[in-house]
């Protein structure tokens, strides 16, 4: 398999894992305060609407109308570790955005900030994404637009498995 495959795969498992978790659906798709407190979600709902596994950024009309939460996931910096296609280096970039009347919540924290620890929950020091274990490296602001904001988390693999 070619290396920018298992990329791809490495990617595809990271964004699972992120659908998989129940509070973090809810957190993206409802737009209450008390979003926990609301039904499950199925993934399908969100994935390509409000989930994309590439840096996704509103800038239509239709998309800039609706108020929705985002998570966006990448991969880059990929680098070849000597010969074939095996790839060593590089960094798997989180970005999770809100609207800005979807900030508050009813859980003594922001929305972002509810995400960013429930994904920094699942993927750091976390091992079986096909890239070995993934470190944090940091968080940054991330500024989106004037209706936009959020945190830009980075991680590393590390250990490669």
């Amino acid at each position: 398999m070619s290396g920018f495959k298992k990329i791809t795969e490495y990617k595809n498992t990271l964004i699972q894992r992120i659908l998989c978790k129940e509070n973090i659906l809810k957190a993206i798709y409802y737009q209450d305060k008390s979003f926990l407190e609301k039904e499950n979600v199925e993934f399908d709902k969100i994935i390509y609407s409000n989930v994309f596994p590439f840096d996704f950024i509103p800038t239509n009309e239709s998309e800039l109308k609706e108020i929705r939460t985002y998570v966006t996931l990448s991969v880059t910096d990929y680098r070849p570790a000597g010969k074939g296609d095996t790839y060593r280096a590089g960094s798997v970039i989180v970005r999770i955005f809100t609207h800005k009347d979807l900030f508050q919540t009813d859980y003594g924290h922001t929305r972002v900030d509810y995400l960013a620890s429930e994904v920094d929950e699942l993927l750091s020091d976390e091992r079986g994404v096909g890239i070995g274990k993934l470190e944090f490296v940091g968080m940054k602001e991330y500024v989106v637009n004037n209706e936009y904001q959020g945190v830009y988390l980075q991680y590393r693999p590390v250990d490669f498995s």
